[in-house]
């Protein structure tokens, strides 16, 4: 990875690359006092809001602001039931988090963040705009619409209720996939016509926050450069996925295409994910997903690849990241 530097779904954050002001900056003279948090992240369902607005603009904008302010509104019953917690000090189950060593709690509570995620923004757009966001211009600009608006919501209700609450791609390794199928069964006529993936096997999920849709036949470079367009509106970690399959590129290559994409775009972060395939067999592991092993030819095999914020094995994937597996577009570095 390579750094520039239901209708909601709460779920802990796994991946946070803050954006930080003159007062984080001071704490660096002291590294000590640089502990950051996020506190909780609440994600949208935004294809949910497109389908009840039935392509209004002035519903679909009303109903997302009365969406996260119902996150703030999780977001201070989590504050205070924590800050209770904390406030036992030494006598309560976070005493560890309550030790003053440097002047303050360790816990810097007042430090906290309190994320806004959401999935499925291309489905939104689509939904809406009858266009996903690689298919035209006007969509992307709908698409970069619906989250600055979303910004500027947080902000305004953050500091409504004393909330720092910065957007992030949420990870959604299980949320694209819970809230494709609560659509389905709840907007029946509506979710078929966007829902991603292999609806007969049921291996369906929502494009993950505000990427595009993985299996658009479109190349890296162009992928980087349309999500980058994003990243300076999504403060508390964007990234974009250039899958590379079985293909592996020479490191000057990738080294061409980092300096490329953060010279020309405005792209926060790069994940290069290839694949591979684990005989536990011979021991062996080769790149690329195989039903067999290439070097024995053995079926006791493992897929390993990147589910969206870490690598795993991918028989224990949910059906729709299974879905999303397959139609992702494989990109080749040259």
């Amino acid at each position: 990875m390579f750094d520039r530097g239901g209708t909601a779904k709460i779920s802990e954050c796994c991946r946070l690359t803050f954006k930080l002001d003159d007062n984080d900056l001071n704490d660096a003279k002291t590294p000590w006092k640089m502990r950051y948090s996020a506190m909780q992240n609440v994600t949208i369902n935004l294809p949910r809001i497109a389908y009840e607005a039935h392509q209004d603009d002035e519903k679909l904008f009303r109903l997302l602001e009365e969406k996260i302010e119902l996150v703030a509104q999780a977001h201070l019953q989590k504050k205070e039931f924590i800050g209770k917690l904390l406030g036992m000090g030494k006598f309560g189950p976070l005493a560890l988090l309550t030790m003053n060593l440097d002047g303050e709690p360790y816990y810097r509570f007042n430090k906290a963040s309190f994320l806004i995620g959401m999935v499925g923004l291309n489905e939104l757009v689509q939904y809406h705009t009858g266009q996903q966001m690689h298919e035209s211009k006007e969509a992307t600009k709908f698409g970069l619409k619906v989250i600055s608006v979303m910004k500027k919501h947080s902000e305004e209700i953050g500091k409504k209720y004393g909330l720092k609450m910065p957007l992030e791609q949420t990870p959604a390794e299980s949320t694209a996939y819970r809230f494709a199928k609560l659509d389905m069964k709840y907007y029946p006529l509506q979710a078929p016509t966007v829902i991603r993936g292999n609806k007969g096997a049921g291996e369906i999920y929502y494009t993950n926050s505000t990427y595009l849709n993985v299996g658009a036949q479109i190349s890296a470079i162009e992928r980087v450069k349309a999500e980058g367009l994003f990243h300076p509106l999504v403060e508390a970690g964007a990234l974009s996925h250039v899958w590379l399959g079985e293909h592996k590129p020479p490191a000057e290559n990738l080294a061409a295409f980092v300096v490329k994409t953060f010279q020309n775009t405005q792209n926060s972060q790069i994940a290069f994910s290839p694949e591979f395939t684990s005989c536990l067999s011979c021991g062996k592991t080769a790149r690329g997903l195989s039903d067999t092993c290439p070097y024995c030819h053995s079926p006791n095999v493992e897929g390993i690849t990147r589910v969206t914020g870490f690598f795993s094995k991918t028989s224990g994937w949910n059906k729709g990241k299974l879905g999303e597996l397959k139609e992702r577009t494989r990109n080749i570095i040259s």
